[in-house]
């Protein structure tokens, strides 16, 4: 081989390199972002088309972010006021100076 082609050969290396770090780290902000809006981070498989990889970096980025319900861990609306799945309320429990018990906990009975 000649010292030309080894030149050759390093340079499309580096810059196959460099391409799939950018386009790894992109999977990875869009996991992130999902993940920070609590979205599903699944929708980057869409991510192994580039095309693919654009268009889901765009709608997670203009997705609204979802808040999840302590009681049930199901995610709704962030304006949401009651968990449309058991119908928790997300106004009552920030509300100041009233006392939400903790829910009740089994204890079984000991046997002597």
């Amino acid at each position: 081989m000649r010292d030309e082609d080894i030149i050759g050969l390093v340079i499309v290396l580096v810059v196959a390199v460099v391409v799939l770090a950018v386009y790894i780290g992109l999977i990875v902000l869009g996991v992130t972002i999902a993940k920070r809006k609590n979205r599903s981070p699944h929708w980057m498989w869409f991510a192994v088309h580039p095309l693919g990889l654009l268009i889901t970096l765009i709608v997670m980025a203009s997705l609204s972010p979802l808040k999840r319900c302590p009681q049930c861990a199901q995610t709704t609306q962030l304006h949401a006021r009651l968990c449309p799945f058991c119908g928790y309320n997300f106004a009552m429990a920030g509300a100041p100076g009233i006392y939400a018990p903790p829910p009740p906990v089994y204890i079984p009975p000991q046997r002597y």
